[in-house]
């Protein structure tokens, strides 16, 4: 089956808040990297971005990348290489979006995710059949400790309905919120 979508994700680590709401800039996980390589290529993602901008963390990060394409990693687990093969290590959310620019001619649209309530939400069969009969590149928001800050989701062009369980509790790790949202919107 030929793929008609174009999307991708981007793993936010700057512009974050912390549990008391202040704006900080958080910790690069590389569960977070493998997992998320993993979700986005199982769903046919066209690109998984990690986003992050200490020049230290993103050569960390591009070094666990070269470690699973290499010649070892690659014998060890080929799976790995092909889950990181359309993962790209960036600075920030503009890096990714410029980078989905120069591959498609066109600013995709920004889709934000929050574990939080409020604000003009969109289900998930909407954005899915946008997704899906659109020829709009889309790149979905995903950010790390407590949240993304306003002035990241205000960049949004559409905002998400949260994931929830039966109960009040709602903490979920990025990777399984990314690999709900994904299977939501892409799933067969």
């Amino acid at each position: 089956m030929e793929k008609k979508f174009d999307l991708s994700v981007v793993l936010l680590h700057d512009q974050m808040v912390d549990k008391t709401g202040k704006l900080i800039t958080s910790s690069l996980t590389m569960i977070d990297v493998h997992d998320i390589a993993r979700s986005s290529r199982t769903y046919g993602l066209t690109n998984a971005f990690i986003a992050h901008p200490s020049p230290t963390l993103r050569k960390l990060a591009r070094t666990l990348k070269t470690h699973w394409e290499g010649e070892f990693g690659t014998r060890y687990n080929s799976n790995r290489k092909e889950a990181l093969e359309y993962t790209e290590i960036v600075s920030d959310l503009d890096e990714a979006i410029a980078k989905v620019d120069l591959r498609t001619g066109k600013l995709p649209k920004l889709i934000a995710t929050s574990a939080k309530d409020g604000g003009d939400r969109v289900s998930f069969e909407t954005m899915r059949q946008m997704i899906n009969n659109d020829e709009q590149p889309y790149l979905i928001m995903f950010g790390t400790g407590w949240g993304m800050s306003e002035a990241l989701l205000k960049r949004a062009d559409y905002f998400l309905k949260p994931i929830n369980g039966p109960g009040a509790y709602n903490h979920l790790s990025v990777r399984a919120a990314c690999a709900i949202v994904l299977d939501r919107l892409l799933g067969t």
